[in-house]
């Protein structure tokens, strides 16, 4: 497999790494680490990419970052303290209706 440089680095989800790397693998054999990438995101990756689009737009219309929002999809929180530790080193505003919003939406996937 010819190796390729990094074009772009960016926060994804683990439904996106799946993704991904379900469609390299028809392209041809993975390496060691997609292969174990690929078994994690199988196993703990949630939800279906339409259910993840439509849970990013209505965090961003919060005003949560794009990184921060990964991480709740990922993290997929289930208490408030879960949300509260996951904006702990962000400087995102966290008001309790943020809380609430962002319980709903994890239920829903």
């Amino acid at each position: 497999m010819e190796r390729k440089g990094i074009i772009e680095t960016k926060a994804a989800t683990l439904t996106t790494v799946k993704d991904i790397l379900a469609e390299r693998k028809k392209e041809g054999e993975l390496t060691f680490e997609q292969k174990v990438s690929l078994d994690y995101a199988k196993e703990f990756g949630r939800g279906k990419d339409k259910d993840i689009g439509l849970m990013t737009l209505e965090l961003q219309n919060l005003g949560i970052d794009e990184a921060t929002i990964v991480r709740i999809i990922n993290v997929a929180p289930e208490t408030r303290d879960e949300v509260k530790l996951i904006f702990e080193k962000t400087r995102f505003d966290l008001k309790e209706d943020h809380i609430n919003k962002i319980l709903e939406l994890v239920k829903s996937l």
